[in-house]
Parts: C-alpha cells; structure tokens; sequence
C-alpha cells in the first residue's frame, strides 16, 4: 500500500484538475474562428462598397421608388454620402416631396439635409434597426381647401397591408429635427397656423414599447399673436401606448407656452367615449401678459399689477364628455383660493363651481374710473358654450374703506349674460 507521501503514477490524472473535453473544444474554436471570419468579411465587404460605390448612381431609382409608392414628385437635389460608422449611413443633402394636385406649385416638404442609418447584425436577423433619424432645415406646408380637402391626404398605394406574420420587426433608435417650419393654412376659415424655429427630439421608438426623452419646442404663430410667435416647449420623459391604441399613459410632463409654465401627468383610455384623468400643477404667471401674447387684451383694473401674480393646482378628469377638477388650488395675486369645478356632459350642460377664499381686495379689480377707455366687455357670445353658474365664498373682503366678512357671491352665465348676487351678513 503506497504511503501518504508517495507521488503520483506518471500520466496519471490529478483529481483536482477538471477534465476538458477536447472535442468539444476544437469544436467552438472552429466555430468562433468561423464566425469571426464571416464577420470581418461583411465589414470588409461594407467597407468596399462605402470606398468604391456611388450613391448617387442609385439616385433616379430611390427618387422613382419614392413617386411610385406615394403618387408624389420627389426629388434629392444634394449628393448622397453613405458611411459607415458607428452604422452603415445614408446621408442626403437638400430635398423635396411634391404637393397634390390643385394644391399648387410648391412643394408639400422640403429640407436641408437628411440621414438615416441601419444597424447590420439585426438586419442579418431579420430586424431592421435604424439608426437616429436626423432632419434639419424641414419646411413642411400643409393645406385644405374649403371643401375639407387636404394636400397630405391621399399619400401611399392602395395595396393591401402586409400579413402580421411577414412582417419585419423594425425600431428606430431616435427622430431629431431641427430648425424647420410647419404651416397650416385652413381656406375655408381663413386661419393660418405656423410653428418656426421647430425642434424635435425622442429616443427609440418601437412598436409596443414606450416612447421616451421627447421633447418638442418652437414658435407658434397665428392671428393676432405677438409679432415673433409665442414660444411654447413639451417636455415627456415617458409615454406609453396600448399596442392597440386603446389606452396610453404619461406619468410626468413639463410644458411651456409664453410665461404660462406647467407639470403634471396624464392618462386615460381611447375611443368613442374618451376617459382622462391627469394632474397639473402650474408657475405662478402674469395672466394679463399671457392673454396681450396671443392677441387678446386683458380686463382694465384699477391696478395695474392686477391679474399678475397667478398659479394654480388640480387634479382633474374627463370621462364621456364631462369634466370634473377637484380638488383646485387658485392663487390670485394675493387671494387664495380652493375648490373644485364640474361640467356635465351633453350641449345643455351648465358647468357648477365653487371657490372659497381667504381675503380679497375688491377694489384692485374694478375698472378704472376713466370716461375716456371703454369698459371691458364679457364676450358672452363666445363663452355660451360654457355656462356656468358658482359660488364664491370670502372670509373677509374690502373695498376701500369698508371691510366686509363672510362674504357670499353667487354668479350665473347664460345666455343673458353675466349676473352676479352678492350677500353679507
């Protein structure tokens, strides 16, 4: 019997040293080795077709494709360039997309320059990756004739959509645009409506998966807006989307339009009877300001610093047509309110609030004792569609002198006006 010191038998296997299969081992090299070769011959491959192709040979038949798949004109005026990294890359320079017929001359779309890339290993498999899509200097006129017809209606073939099970997975990892126009000219109003100065940005973007980090900011001009448009930016960080487009939700969102700046969230089902619910919680803005930017001129008070100081807070919801907020959070300069706000549904619904407050000065907001300005007029006309009738309660009022508690004023729109009622003990 060997002793405890005795060496082991020449070739013999040390237990503690695993056993390899050596079969298996060639195999995955051969296998690794194979991979890597085809590998490097599609980059190779890639790299001679980027090196030694011209794009722009391929020019007639991507603007042909184009004009048969949309019954549009469509032309590249730039040279293609195509890249290679990080992604095989498409990059075009000046373009346009052709207008309808009887929509005129000019194009429906231009722009200054375009790329789109796609990522190789995924197509391999089936699965088209793109890689950010990038627009700058878009121009994008959209029209409709008096009869409601619109010059981007009619774009795409009539064939019949492709089965679910042949069609191929496709996502984008982002759209960014910047520095275009859109306009929207309504003839049978008269109304025009222009964004300039349009940015657009939104990480990747596909089928059944959230939409996320989108941002869109710019100017909005229309009739009787300042002169240079009004700036206005959203903001969500998140939204999803049903995949049958019946229900969506936003958790958080920032928005901007002038001074006027809002958070909140906001979800809710699709369809014909249309539920939301959401959340707002809003700066503290210079309504009278606000209302001068988009062509309307506020109330004349007795000071002029009325109407300057506002914010609000509320929950709300809309389901089937009617809309509730409550609860509602008011500040007005220096009154603050809480309270809450209903609207029925239907064409004959009256809308019923009521706000109770902690101090106000009348005085501030009555119209300046001026024979030569004209008093301000409630346009009734325009708010019939919102009739309303509330409450306002006061714990303690004053004009000028005379101090007032417990104040109740009852008000009621319709279709004879505004009528107020006011009661103190």
């Amino acid at each position: 019997m060997p002793g405890r010191n005795a060496q082991p038998r020449a070739g013999a296997l040390r237990p503690d040293r695993p056993r390899y299969n050596v079969g298996r081992v060639r195999v995955l090299k051969w296998v690794s080795l194979g991979f890597g070769a085809i590998l490097a011959l599609a980059v190779i491959g890639v790299l001679l077709i980027v090196w030694f192709v011209d794009p722009n040979r391929f020019k007639p038949r991507i603007e042909a494709a184009v004009r048969d798949a949309t019954g549009r004109e469509f032309a590249l005026k730039g040279d293609i360039d195509l890249g290679f990294f990080p992604w095989l890359a498409l990059r075009a320079g000046q373009g346009s997309f052709g207008n309808a017929p009887g929509f005129g001359p000019d194009p429906l779309a231009t722009w200054q320059s375009a790329q789109l890339g796609v990522r190789l290993i995924p197509l391999l498999r089936g699965e088209l990756v793109i890689d950010r899509v990038r627009l700058s200097g878009a121009d994008v006129r959209l029209v409709r004739h008096a009869d409601g017809h619109g010059n981007w209606e009619g774009i795409g073939s009539d064939a019949p959509a492709e089965p679910a099970g042949n069609r191929r997975d496709v996502s984008v990892d982002g759209v960014e645009i910047r520095d275009s126009r859109v306009s929207f000219v309504d003839e049978g109003t008269s109304q025009r409506i222009e964004v300039t100065a349009l940015d657009l940005t939104t990480d990747e973007i596909k089928l059944g998966e959230p939409f996320t980090d989108t941002e869109i900011e710019g100017r909005l001009h229309m009739d009787g807006f300042a002169a240079d448009g009004v700036p206005f930016r959203l903001a969500v960080p998140k939204a999803e989307l049903a995949k049958d487009y019946a229900s969506f939700s936003v958790d958080e969102f920032a928005a901007k339009f002038g001074g006027f700046e809002t958070e909140g969230a906001v979800r809710g089902e699709l369809g014909e009877k249309m539920n939301l619910a959401g959340s707002v919680d809003t700066n503290e803005f210079d309504l009278s300001a606000l209302l001068r930017t988009v062509g309307i001129e506020p109330p004349k008070t007795t000071d002029p610093k009325a109407l300057g100081r506002i914010s609000a807070r509320a929950t709300w919801a809309f389901d089937a047509g009617a809309i509730q907020v409550d609860p509602l959070a008011l500040t007005l300069d220096d009154t603050k309110f809480t309270g809450n706000f209903r609207l029925g549904a239907g064409e004959d619904a009256i809308g019923e609030f009521l706000l109770s407050g902690d101090s106000l000065d009348i005085a501030r907001y009555v119209p300046p004792t001026d024979p030569q300005s004209e008093p301000f007029v409630l346009p009734t006309a325009q708010l019939k569609a919102l009739r309303f009738r509330g409450v306002i309660e006061l714990a303690t009022a004053r004009y000028d002198d005379i101090l007032m508690k417990g104040v109740t004023l009852r008000l009621l729109l319709d279709e004879n006006g505004l009528r107020s009622e006011s009661k103190a003990p």
